[in-house]
């Protein structure tokens, strides 16, 4: 078939394998061509005059990372007087190098061809036609192989996508500017699309879609096939077609205006820093799709990127949204910003779980609590609150919370509430308020009926143990040998948070539970006679502190200071072994003090 002319391309690294570091040129053609049948695949390149061609080929390419061809020719074809290269089915050499001569016997058996391709069908393989001479008179590209490879030249398809700009769910297509595009450039095909494939493949099938063409958006993407006809009214392929109907963001309905109080003087003018993307999650809500924002300012007669949304230092002025959905429709919307003057800051901080009411289904906080700090403490008859949750409600002042006194949070739920303060020459400013409500964390009373030990568990981030009530007494930490009990112990559970706002959060929230363990006992005998049978006093459960052992005299005859649990096996002080009889004992323990005694009998 008749091959395109090579025209300047945006490809200027491909390679071939034997020339890494010289490129062909970017006078490129490009093919990829699909096997349907056959074992081998050659091609042949002819120029119509003595134009020197070069080439490189890949099977299988990846497309994303082609990296080096694995066939291709980079010969001098003056040199060579050989002006055809390609794949050859007599040739072993995989590549020739760039400038392969003759003379250098750096070329092929017959210069520019290299070996072919072992394929099965599937295979693809890609070819680079580059041009080197500065004049071009065309070529030819004929492919062929040992079994007479067939290709598929079904296997494209085009998609085509327009915009739905008017909401509607529908879109036009106009079926003869498709046709013009995938025409040839003398447009000498006969193109006429079909529903199915099966019609388009009929080349008597009469069926044809019309022109201007309408698609749903329920069917996008919408699949017609395109059958095309040489000249001569025989049958050459089909061609799949994807019409497809992209959503087009929504506008708000209200315009859009961003109020913040001045922060400083920048050129005579007061200005502040904004944040652009805090109309993003209300401006998605309309949408199906995600949508894409990007921020523009006037530049002089264009628009210029704002690199820095979240930050945006700013005079008064109507900044450009420019909103798309998968990196298309773009949908631009004003944004109007205005810098007023009030002797208050911004504030953000969160307002503790514990300073709210708990019930049933969540916790109630009092919003007008937090008043006082979001306005520093100054005379609260010259500003007016109202708490929003939204920015965007905020912004706009609409959808006010009604009763913020009782404003409710479901459990493990967090929001994040704006709000509005205007002072009374109507300039305001927005700060914002978190709320978490986070369930109380609580024990249940705790009762171990086998006699093993109860182990303090991990807290929450802001709850400590205290062994007294109202945070007094000894704090505990869990993991560590004084978070064991046996009981009966009532463990207290204190929580504050005072966050990053003390003065408002000074609120705090207490529990306790009782640990109470059964089936406990002192042995009242040790018979240390070497069967591993009752051989030693075992304390264990009791967390033993000091333990003392007096023999019937009153006389100290055994003593353990620091961590006992079943050392004793009738020794004294001095690890003499004791005699058989009863001997009193003391100790002190983490539940408390015990005396008894025991009998030890050989």
């Amino acid at each position: 078939m008749p091959g395109e002319t090579p025209s300047n391309s945006n490809y200027t690294d491909l390679r071939t394998s034997c020339g890494p570091f010289n490129p062909l040129s970017s006078s490129l053609v490009l093919y990829y061509v699909e096997i349907e049948s056959g074992s081998t695949f050659t091609f042949r390149i002819s120029p119509n005059a003595a134009v020197d061609y070069d080439f490189a080929s890949w099977k299988n390419p990846n497309l994303d990372n082609l990296g080096p061809a694995d066939r291709g020719s980079q010969n001098d074809g003056v040199n060579a007087g050989q002006y055809d290269i390609g794949l050859s089915m007599t040739e072993t050499m995989l590549c020739e190098i760039p400038g392969a001569t003759i003379a250098a016997g750096t070329t092929a058996t017959v210069p520019g061809f290299v070996r072919y391709y072992d394929v099965q069908p599937g295979d693809g393989i890609l070819i680079a036609v580059n041009r080197w001479s500065d004049t071009d008179a065309g070529f030819t590209i004929s492919f062929d192989g040992d079994a007479n490879a067939i290709l598929n030249c079904d296997f494209t398809e085009k998609t085509y996508e327009q915009c739905d700009i008017n909401y509607d769910g529908k879109e036009i297509f106009d079926l003869n500017k498709i046709k013009r595009d995938i025409n040839n450039t003398d447009q000498s095909f006969i193109i006429d699309f079909f529903q199915t494939e099966a019609e388009a493949k009929n080349p008597n099938a009469t069926a044809t879609l019309p022109s201007p063409y309408t698609v749903n958006i329920e069917e996008s993407p919408k699949k017609i096939y395109a059958r095309f006809k040489r000249s001569n009214g025989n049958y050459l392929k089909s061609l799949l077609i994807n019409l497809v109907i992209n959503e087009t963001p929504k506008k708000p309905i209200e315009p859009l205006k961003y109020e913040l109080c001045y922060e400083e003087i920048k050129n005579n003018k007061k200005a502040a820093t904004f944040d652009l993307t805090k109309f993003e999650d209300e401006l998605n809500k309309n949408n199906i799709g995600t949508i894409e924002f990007s921020y523009l300012e006037p530049d002089t007669d264009t628009l210029k990127l704002i690199s820095t949304p979240q930050a945006y230092n700013s005079i008064s002025q109507t900044i450009t949204i420019r909103m798309t959905i998968n990196e298309k429709c773009p949908v631009d919307i004003p944004l109007q910003l205005i810098v007023n003057e009030i002797d208050l800051k911004t504030t953000s901080f969160t307002y503790s779980e514990f300073c709210a009411t708990e019930t049933e289904t969540g916790l109630r906080y009092d919003l007008t609590q937090t008043i006082q700090s979001l306005i520093g403490n100054k005379d609260l008859t010259k500003y007016n609150v109202e708490f929003f949750r939204s920015t965007l409600d905020a912004v706009n002042g609409t959808n006010s919370i009604d009763d913020p006194a009782n404003y409710l949070v479901a459990y493990h739920e967090e929001q994040y509430l704006s709000v509005k303060i205007t002072d009374q020459n109507t300039c305001s400013l927005l700060s914002e308020i978190r709320l978490h409500a986070i369930p109380r964390f609580k024990i249940d009373d705790q009762l171990n009926t086998e006699c093993e030990p109860y182990k303090l568990p991990e807290l929450p981030e802001g709850y400590t143990y205290y062994l007294e009530a109202n945070g007094q007494g000894k704090t505990l930490e869990a993991n560590t040998p004084e978070s064991t009990f046996y009981g009966p112990k009532t463990i207290y559970i204190h929580a504050m948070k005072p966050y990053d706002a003390p003065e408002l959060n000074n609120c705090s929230f207490e529990d306790s539970f009782t640990i109470t363990t059964e089936g406990c006992f002192i042995p009242k005998g040790i018979s240390p006679n070497g069967d591993q049978i009752n051989d030693a006093w075992d304390l264990t459960p009791y967390g033993v502190i000091n333990l003392k052992i007096y023999n019937r005299y009153g006389i100290e005859v055994y003593k353990k200071t620091g961590g006992y649990t079943n050392e004793w096996q009738g020794q004294s002080n001095g690890s003499k072994k004791l005699p058989s009889g009863t001997y009193w004992y003391y100790f002190e323990g983490l539940t408390g003090v015990y005396t008894g005694w025991i009998e030890l009998i050989y």
